[in-house]
């Protein structure tokens, strides 16, 4: 399957990503980079329309010739549904690019034309990019494991529990108490 459509990015990304998800920061890498439930495709422009063909197949595909640049990575998914929109705006009008379901897949990047107008404003396509995804089958020693039973209950467990269950006040890191003599308390239970 072979959709094309102009993405708007802005601060020179593109995200792929799965619904409700943040970009993932602290990536490193060129075009692309990826982390679990997000990848983030870098594009020349800082802002504006680019031309995108995303491509779906089985397989990984064959080397592509006449693009000035390229990088694959991984797409991990819990959902199966990851779409690509750009960074401030909501999905292009381009397929899921899971469509297999819940997993992982490689994502090849392809681009050119990201020198052309760098870190200007584009209305009209100067950036072309293919994203081709495919399944990765996974072997059996990646594929994680359920725990045969629940871990065992802690001590901290067993003191919240009886807390809520008598309603008295606790704290926990992060968050703040509550109760007589702290702001925003009450009486006494």
């Amino acid at each position: 399957m072979e959709a094309t459509d102009e993405v708007f990015v802005s601060y020179h990304q593109m995200l792929v990503a799965e619904p409700g998800a943040y970009p993932p920061e602290g990536l490193t890498g060129g075009l692309a980079a990826s982390a679990p439930g997000a990848a983030v495709i870098r594009t020349g422009i800082h802002t504006g329309n680019v031309d995108v063909t995303v491509r779906l197949t089985t397989a990984a595909p064959d080397a592509q010739d006449g693009w000035e640049e390229e990088a694959e990575v991984d797409l991990i998914t819990s959902t199966g549904e990851m779409w690509l929109a750009g960074l401030m705006n909501g999905p292009a009008d381009l397929p899921n690019l899971t469509p297999h379901g819940p997993g992982r897949y490689r994502m090849r990047v392809h681009a050119r034309g990201r020198g052309i107008n760098y870190d200007g404003v584009a209305t009209k396509p100067c950036e072309f990019y293919l994203l081709v995804v495919w399944p990765v089958e996974l072997v059996p020693e990646v594929v994680a494991s359920r725990l045969p039973e629940p871990l065992p209950r802690s001590q901290s467990d067993e003191i919240r529990d009886w807390a809520r269950r008598y309603g008295h006040v606790y704290s926990e890191r992060g968050r703040p108490a509550s109760g007589p003599g702290f702001p925003g308390g009450g009486p006494v239970r």
